[in-house]
This record gives C-alpha cells, structure tokens and sequence, in this order.
C-alpha cells in the first residue's frame, strides 16, 4: 500500500508543478481559467495535507 500511497502522493506533486509552471507562464487565457488552475492547485494541496495527515495518525498509532 504504501508504494501506491507513495506513487498517488507523486502524481498530485507533479500535477501541482505543472499547473504552477502553466501559471507563471501566463497560460490562463481568462480569468476564470485562472481561478480554475488555482482552484485546482488548492484541491490537489488540501488532499496531500489529508493524506499526510492519515499517514502521520497511522506511525503514531503504531508507535504505541
């Protein structure tokens, strides 16, 4: 599991790479493709911060 974990938490990275790359290129033709890209970005970084969080709970529960 954890590969998979390790493999999901790499894809959202990269995605979040890609979508600042594309910002800081000035790739958001409107307004609202640009609220969408950061909207995007936010998602993808409330979902590591969870994720991290599950994996942070699951090491002190074992620890115990």
């Amino acid at each position: 599991m954890t590969l998979t974990v390790n493999r999901l938490i790499g894809a959202y990275r990269a995605r979040q790479a890609e979508i600042g790359l594309s910002l800081a290129a000035g790739n958001a033709a409107t307004w609202d493709a640009y609220q969408r890209m950061v909207g995007e970005h936010a998602g993808l970084q409330k979902a590591l911060d969870i994720i991290e969080n599950f994996i942070e709970e699951e090491a002190d529960e074992h620890d115990r």
